[in-house]
């Protein structure tokens, strides 16, 4: 039986992690370890946390933070899986992941990714939409999350995940890195991961910072940029796609812009329904 390591970085969780460490230990595939890397956690609840997680099935490490990518390169350089599935703090896993994902790799060298269906929970509910993974829907933006199921060994063949992004997208580079050296992608057409919506969120806080989000996505690109240059024609169908859009909008509502920019009544209303939907 093949094990699963199941790697949790952990910043400041505080008792989100009990969840995601019990979701990680009660997982039907029977050889599961779960590496726990603490990343400079200062928050006093989380401390005691960890403390408390006292399993031979759990291995908890402690390092200055360096980030998420620091944190799972750990994990991973510490785990004794074949197999890797990466959980954050605040997440949650289905029982029945690990055992489903590692069967739908283990008897397919040719396939390097298993994700699942997801399920929001907490400031929000109902299945997370995301676009059906292809290449080309990569190349545009992530479509699959963090928590999906890859080997070990291809862990190492690409040179984990890079260390350089510390605010966000990861897990993005590192399955462009994975799909490049070949890797096909299995999709479980069920919500085996449980995401955690927040008010306040690294991911949150990652997309509000437009400076930040151009210097990750610059950064994915120069270091994948074989990639993005073998698929090029999906860059410039999406850009050109967007020109089109932008184009029928403007064909289509701009007379009613010149109106509402006419009208201080108009303009008036509209920032006030705007800070309404805020």
């Amino acid at each position: 039986m093949s094990r699963v390591s199941i790697v949790i970085p952990c910043y400041n969780a505080g008792d989100l992690l009990t969840e995601a460490v019990d979701s990680a230990l009660g997982q039907t595939h029977a050889d599961v370890e779960v590496v726990v890397v603490n990343d400079g956690s200062t928050d006093a609840r989380t401390l005691e946390v960890l403390a408390r997680l006292d399993s031979p099935r759990v291995m908890v490490i402690h390092q200055a933070n360096g980030g998420p990518s620091a944190a799972r390169n750990r994990a991973v350089e510490a785990a004794t899986g074949e197999f890797i599935l990466p959980l954050d703090a605040d997440d949650r896993f289905d029982p029945t992941y690990a055992a489903k994902a590692l069967a739908a790799i283990a008897d397919r060298p040719d396939v390097g990714i298993v994700y699942c269906d997801a399920m929001r929970f907490g400031a929000a509910s109902g299945i997370w939409k995301l676009p059906a993974y292809s290449v080309r829907e990569m190349v545009i933006d992530n479509v699959i999350f963090c928590s999906s199921l890859y080997r070990r060994s291809d862990w190492v063949a690409v040179g984990g995940y890079n260390e350089k992004l510390r605010h966000g997208m990861e897990d993005y580079e590192f399955w462009i890195k994975l799909i490049a050296i070949g890797r096909e992608v299995v999709k479980l057409p069920e919500p085996l991961f449980l995401y955690r919506i927040q008010e306040s969120s690294r991911t949150t806080r990652f997309m509000e910072n437009n400076a930040t989000v151009v210097d990750t996505y610059a950064e994915i690109f120069r270091s994948n940029i074989d990639f993005f240059a073998r698929h090029a024609e999906f860059v410039f169908e999406h850009r050109f796609g967007l020109y089109r859009d932008v184009d029928h909008f403007r064909h289509r509502y701009g007379k009613l812009d010149r109106v509402v920019e006419r009208s201080h009544w108009l303009k008036s209303m509209g920032r006030w329904l705007s800070n309404l939907i805020r």
